[in-house]
């Protein structure tokens, strides 16, 4: 039953209330915002970097596989000239392909020794790693202070 207050009804809430209300909102919101904003980095590397850095390990696996001679000496790679292992441009600003080590063609026309890196602008949580060794592949999204 509503509160009498000479004689007028009060059905509303008091400023008190209303204040408590809006600091624990305010704290939650503190709370969550950092968790948001790593969720989003995170998908933000995966629908973007991850598939390009993919793609050039892919580029050094194909011409591994499909161009080269059995009887070739193992070969280091220029991986410039491969399209999907250049720095560009997206929607969301510069991608960056780093390779570290040598992608290097066995003579069994594998890929060994290297690591392909995407980095996204104004992304600084995390990055796209995929690996070749042991004739294998391996691609993942991984924090930056790894």
């Amino acid at each position: 039953m509503p509160k009498l207050v000479k004689g007028v009804k009060t059905l509303g809430f008091s400023l008190v209330e209303l204040v408590i209300a809006i600091a624990i909102l305010s704290i939650l919101a503190a709370l969550v915002l950092p968790y948001y904003t790593r969720y989003q980095q995170k998908a933000k590397v995966s629908s973007y970097a991850l598939p390009i850095a993919r793609a050039c390990a892919l580029d050094a696996i194909t011409h591994c596989m499909s161009g080269r001679l059995a009887d070739e000496e193992t070969v280091t790679m220029n991986v410039t000239t491969f399209p999907n292992c250049r720095n560009s441009t997206i929607a969301l600003g510069n991608l960056t392909i780093d390779i570290t080590g040598s992608i290097t063609c066995e003579p069994t026309g594998h890929v060994s020794n290297c690591m392909v890196y995407g980095k996204l602008q104004n992304v600084t949580l995390y990055q796209a790693r995929c690996s070749l060794k042991d004739q294998s592949l391996h691609c993942e999204v991984i924090s930056t202070s790894n």
